[in-house]
């Protein structure tokens, strides 16, 4: 029976030191299919591994857009689809609205990284009445050849803005995508989204929008730089608040960010890029390498700006309007689009072509500048919260430069730790135990050889 119980206990140590040294080898595996986060790697000409740019995999609720709005399939607030959409196509959703919460539907294109698309491809947004009367209109494009990203928007019915659109009823989301005949002619990946803010309780007016200002922005240049991970989506968004954040962005990716903005507070983003080791022509001119795009909670397009980028340094930054329920009254669009308090988004995107003027990642430095006093929210008649509105404590506190969302990389890898740490526990309790049960025969053993035998005990004494 001890014999037993000893090979039991360092067949339970070998037995866990395997799956031990499977767990580290799993960790390091270059078999492992690695995270969307963070990109893949793969063989370049050279045959040395290089990173592949990280990609926007669609999530949420598989829908089939129909091709009338008859058959439009419909859309449940707070809630995120996926769908395919070919060139040319036309795909229509339903959305029922009340008369008096404010909607806002998203669609967003995934193409697949180096698509061949043209200067004006890209999709277009419109949000009808059941009487076919146009709400709300986007379009949105490349505005550069081969300049493959994520694109999309968001079209909106504001209730109590304006005269049409205001009643309940059905409505349809149509998104069309437009495409060139020498452009890729593949389905592309579709994302959309629709949510729902409510109207303010009865009696309550708004507070005034404060002054936007017509200084120019100025870069926040003091403290210390932390590390940031931007995700190739808005789910995987890295996190980020007031402070330098620095990245780095390959050649043909999308990053985002997200910053908590609070009522009447206003926001200022530089996207600083660096310089980047030359890849062979030196003369390589990109005319819009690189970009930085705005969006609101709900993913509204804010806006978007970008420069030439061959390898020198160069900078964009965007500055929002101060958060503002009553922008939504304004004229300009820029404004307009910050009317809810909540994370807004920015996108940084490094042109494909860049790859033929620089080696590697273009090293990125954000400055991320929130001013001014958070003040109350406005008096909602119900939780706007499922429409991404609003900020807590715990989101300004939580912004440290991580990502979330099931395309991050760091769960995989925290549980592998957790993994390779428990079993090494468990390694450590059962080889203590293996010892101590060892030494205790030994004792066992060499009492049993000081002791004489007693009668009645042993082998018969020898005459």
């Amino acid at each position: 029976m001890k014999r037993q119980l000893t090979f039991t206990a360092a067949a339970g140590v070998l037995a866990l030191a395997a799956l031990q040294g499977q767990a580290a080898a799993d960790t390091a595996s270059p078999s492992a299919p690695p995270s969307s986060a963070s990109g893949s790697a793969s063989a370049g000409s050279t045959g040395v591994p290089t990173e592949a740019p990280a990609t926007w995999k669609p999530e949420g609720t598989a829908v089939s857009g129909a091709q009338t709005t008859a058959d439009a399939p419909p859309l449940k607030a707070a809630t995120t689809y996926r769908d395919m959409i070919k060139p040319n196509e036309t795909r229509m959703y339903g959305i029922t609205l009340d008369a008096t919460s404010s909607a806002y539907a998203s669609a967003f294109a995934l193409p697949p990284t180096g698509s061949r698309v043209a200067y004006n491809d890209g999709l277009e947004l419109e949000l009808q009445s059941a009487d076919g009367t146009t709400c709300d209109s986007r379009d949105a494009n490349f505005r550069d050849d081969d300049a493959t990203r994520p694109i999309g928007s968001a079209v909106a019915r504001v209730a109590g803005v304006g005269t049409s659109c205001q009643e309940a009823n059905q409505y349809t989301l149509s998104v069309h995508r437009t495409s060139a005949g020498t452009s890729d002619p593949g389905a592309w990946p579709l994302e959309l989204r629709f949510v729902l803010e409510p109207a303010l309780k009865a009696g309550t007016t708004a507070q005034p929008a404060p002054n936007f200002g017509s200084a120019s922005p100025t870069p926040l240049t003091a403290g210390t730089p932390r590390q940031a991970r931007g995700g190739p989506s808005f789910e995987t968004a890295a996190a980020v608040k007031t402070g330098i954040w620095k990245d780095k962005v390959l050649p043909g990716e999308t990053r985002f960010y997200k910053v908590p903005v609070d009522w009447g507070q206003q926001a200022t983003v530089f996207s600083d890029f660096s310089s980047a080791p030359a890849n062979g022509d030196s003369a390589t001119y990109i005319g819009q390498g690189v970009r930085l795009t705005a969006y609101s909670p709900v993913r509204e397009l804010i806006d978007s700006v970008d420069h030439s980028y061959s390898g020198a340094p160069t900078s964009l930054n965007e500055r929002l309007a101060p958060v503002s329920y009553a922008n939504r009254a304004g004229s300009a669009t820029d404004v307009v689009r910050v009317r809810y308090a909540g994370w807004y988004y920015f996108a940084v995107t490094v042109h494909p072509d860049v790859a033929k003027a620089v080696t590697g990642a273009v090293p990125v430095t954000l400055r991320v500048d929130v001013k001014g006093e958070a003040l109350p929210a406005p008096a909602y008649d119900g939780d706007p919260g499922a429409a991404g509105i609003g900020v807590s404590a715990h989101d300004v506190s939580a912004a440290n430069g991580s990502g979330t969302g099931s395309s991050g990389s760091s769960g995989s890898s925290g549980l592998r730790f957790l993994a390779f740490g428990a079993m090494g526990a468990g390694t450590v309790l059962l080889l203590t135990l293996v010892v101590w049960f060892v030494a205790a025969r030994r004792r066992a053993a060499r009492t049993a050889d000081a002791v004489p035998p007693q009668p009645g005990y042993g082998p018969p004494p020898a005459w």
